[in-house]
């Protein structure tokens, strides 16, 4: 079993770069965020626990699906119903899926049945960019952030066209496609990228899943694009649309008794148009109408005439921004009105919700302090208002050192799926809350990085599944089972050591149901993750371990569904040929253990995949 030492062990030597690499190249400059504030800022002066993650780094890595790339951040564990295109749990900061928000390009991408998103279906050939926002973000972003923020930024053109293509092939029937094209001619912006993926999976159950394990493979389709057009109408003044979709294919396993295969087609669409106009040196006004679709479909035997099911969730959101940079600090003054409408197959009581928002942020430096504000007002015609707040202070004592602590509140609502799903909805649901206390120390300077994060979290009126009559097995219900309390820290640290690029993080956590005193299940009480990449001449080399350790299998902590501790090895190699040519290698699970993300799922053994990769 994974022990604590261990991941002690394996960041410490990330951490012991800080203190040896004396020759680090000059840092080429201080990484902007725009979500943790909704405005651009560096990194090393934002207020909140978060990360950036760019193309060059998810190309370096090899990674193969955005599940990977996040399971590598720090605080950040993702739970896996199988192989590619299966259902994906986020779990920040040990909190809900749920209580994740998903943007891409600042449009939520959302089922309100399940009330998640289906991050599976998200390519990486389509990201150029991806920040993590860990904490309450409700203040800024509305119901459901309770543990935090993922924002996806698609590619966009800049500069004379840049074209980019890629192939690649692998284990289990692997293949991938992409190409595209972004550029700027005159006043006009574009983009537009391409990409297709397959592969013939393995079987997503085994045997410990009494109630589906079906030992087949369970394959995996998805055929995406993503485009963007600006045009500058008026210095300071641009218009810009942008589309976004995929069409996936998964197959799942439908029943132990008989062995069947069941398969789901996915679509996930947003489409927006936005006004973004600088009057002043002062004021800059943002205005979007975004409409964004989730549909999901099952079908009976792999059949895709023989549909069993329909889900999908429509919503259309209006949104205003405007940014102050006033002599006394930065406001953020705005308005937002969304409205969700549900169709399926089966019948809801109630298939509509409206909301409508208002919120303001205040940001402020002086001299070595740096204050972060922030309150929004949310009413929807079920709930009533629901009014979230965050505020941190920071100091920044020494050159490159930031101290900061924040609170911050946040909330949820219940989805579609809680509270209308026939014969199990439960329409006397409350909205989760949540209150959130951090300390962070921090270190970003010549490349060198490092930071220490303390948080609490005590979320209320949580909404698990609960017996209302213990004599009644069909009386399982989502219920507000009183409260839970995650507390925890997570280290991250990063360097340039022995000409070795180093970066690791720890995460320490204790997340439990007060009213019981269990553990919530799927969160590792101990998780880490290093990698280490090399380059030389035309060469780079990189490893990554990931480890976790013991975790619940479920709200009850039954011993025969606990998932054991693991450690994963993965290696990769890219070998720049030409000009703009790369061929890429990466081994996933080098050493095949077996292990669980979820009770009852398999997750892949050794798995190799080649290809080649075009990039202007």
């Amino acid at each position: 079993m994974f022990k604590p030492q261990q991941c002690a062990l394996l960041v410490s030597l990330a951490c012991a770069g800080q203190a040896y690499a004396a020759n680090v190249p000059e840092f080429a400059g201080d990484p902007v965020v725009v979500t943790a504030g909704r405005v651009a800022q560096p990194l090393s002066r934002t207020l909140a626990d978060a990360t950036v993650i760019t193309r060059e780094e998810i190309e370096e890595s090899g990674a193969q699906t955005l599940q990977q790339v996040l399971s590598r951040q720090a605080a950040v564990f993702i739970a896996s119903n199988g192989g590619p295109g299966s259902a994906s749990s986020i779990y920040i900061r040990g909190n809900k899926d749920s209580h994740t928000v998903v943007l891409v390009d600042g449009v939520r991408i959302y089922s309100a049945t399940l009330g998640t998103t289906t991050i599976q279906n998200i390519p990486l050939a389509q990201i150029e960019r991806i920040e993590i926002l860990r904490g309450p973000a409700s203040s800024l972003y509305g119901a459901d952030a309770i543990g935090g923020v993922i924002q996806i930024f698609t590619r966009k053109g800049e500069g004379e066209p840049r074209w980019n293509a890629g192939v690649e092939f692998g284990s289990r029937g692997t293949g991938k496609l992409s190409a595209g094209v972004a550029g700027k001619s005159g006043n006009t912006a574009y983009s537009l990228q391409l990409s297709h993926a397959q592969s013939d999976g393995f079987s997503a159950t085994n045997s410990r899943n009494t109630d589906y394990y079906n030992p087949d493979n369970d394959g995996y389709r998805n055929d995406s694009y993503a485009a963007s057009l600006t045009q500058t109408l008026l210095p300071g003044h641009d218009l810009t649309v942008r589309l976004f979709q995929t069409f996936a294919e998964a197959d799942i396993d439908s029943s132990s008794a008989w062995k069947g295969q069941d398969s789901y087609k996915s679509r996930l669409t947003g489409q927006s148009v936005e006004s973004k106009n600088r009057f002043n040196d002062v004021w800059t006004s943002t205005l979007r109408f975004a409409r964004s679709q989730d549909k999901s479909e099952m079908f009976k035997n792999g059949n895709f005439d023989r549909r069993a099911s329909f889900f999908q969730t429509t919503q259309n959101e209006w949104q205003w921004q405007n940014d102050l940079n006033t002599k006394v600090g930065v406001f953020i003054l705005g308005a937002s009105h969304l409205d969700q409408k549900i169709a399926s197959d089966g019948i809801y009581t109630k298939n509509t919700r409206t909301t409508n928002a208002g919120f303001v942020s205040y940001q402020l430096e002086l001299g070595k302090h740096l204050l972060q504000a922030s309150l929004r007002n949310d009413h929807d015609d079920q709930f009533g208002g629901k009014m979230t707040g965050k505020a941190g202070y920071g100091y920044r004592f020494a050159d490159g050192w930031l101290a900061r602590v924040g609170y911050g509140t946040g909330y949820k609502a219940p989805s579609f799926n809680d509270l209308y799903y026939p014969d199990s909805g439960n329409p006397n649901l409350k909205p989760e809350s949540s209150k959130n206390t951090e300390l962070a120390l921090q270190y970003r300077k010549d490349g060198r990085s490092a930071s220490l994060t303390l948080f609490q979290n005590k979320v209320e009126q949580l909404i698990q599944w609960a017996q209302a009559d213990p004599t009644d097995f069909n009386s399982w219900r989502p219920s507000n089972v009183d409260r839970a309390t995650i507390r925890g820290l997570s280290l991250e640290a990063g360097a340039q050591w022995l000409s070795i690029d180093w970066q690791g993080n720890l995460t320490l956590m204790d997340a439990r149901d007060d009213k019981t005193g269990n553990w919530l299940a799927n969160r590792p009480r101990q998780s880490a993750s290093v990698s280490a990449a090399k380059q030389w001449e035309k060469w780079t080399l990189g490893a990554e371990q990931q480890v976790a350790s013991r975790r619940a299998g479920d709200a009850a902590n039954s011993e025969a569904k606990a998932l054991h501790g693991y450690g994963v090895t993965n290696i990769f190699a890219n070998y720049r040929f030409a000009k703009n040519w790369t061929a890429t290698a990466r081994a996933d699970n080098l050493f095949n253990r077996e292990y669980e993300t979820a009770y009852g799922y398999n997750t892949g053994g050794l798995g190799v995949f080649l290809g080649v990769r075009f990039s202007q």
